[in-house]
């Protein structure tokens, strides 16, 4: 039995390792745990939530009511998980911010953790 847990692991593991290199692209075309990545989309699903989640842990951390808007371009690193660098675009009442944030994901342990927000 846990021959059979170790192998799902596994495959588990495997599949993240591939889905998140296929979301990311260095601009000489390696592909390297530890660098920072280019996203190859700001509009993938996987993408956006990270940036939706930076924006809604900033609200309950500051009492703020910030909205996020899209991600504007943004970098991934493949560490002990994976760490997201995102410039996205929030509505604070009419006005429209540039925010860089800062996000660490282990996504097998549903572990994601705001690390930086600020405005730029």
């Amino acid at each position: 039995m846990a021959y059979y847990y170790y192998k799902s692991f596994i495959v588990i593991i495997l599949s993240l390792s591939f889905y998140f290199l296929s979301i990311c692209y260095a601009e000489n075309g390696q592909k390297t745990v530890g660098n920072w990545l280019e996203i190859a989309s700001p509009e993938d699903p996987a993408v956006i939530q990270v940036g939706q989640f930076s924006v809604d842990e900033h609200n309950k951390d500051t009492n703020s009511t910030l909205k996020f808007e899209r991600v504007v371009k943004g970098q991934a690193q493949i560490v002990g998980g994976i760490n997201w660098r995102l410039t996205i675009e929030i509505k604070d009442d009419k006005l429209i911010k540039n925010c860089e944030v800062l996000v660490f994901e282990q996504p097998w342990k549903k572990v994601k953790k705001l690390i930086d927000f600020k405005n730029i």
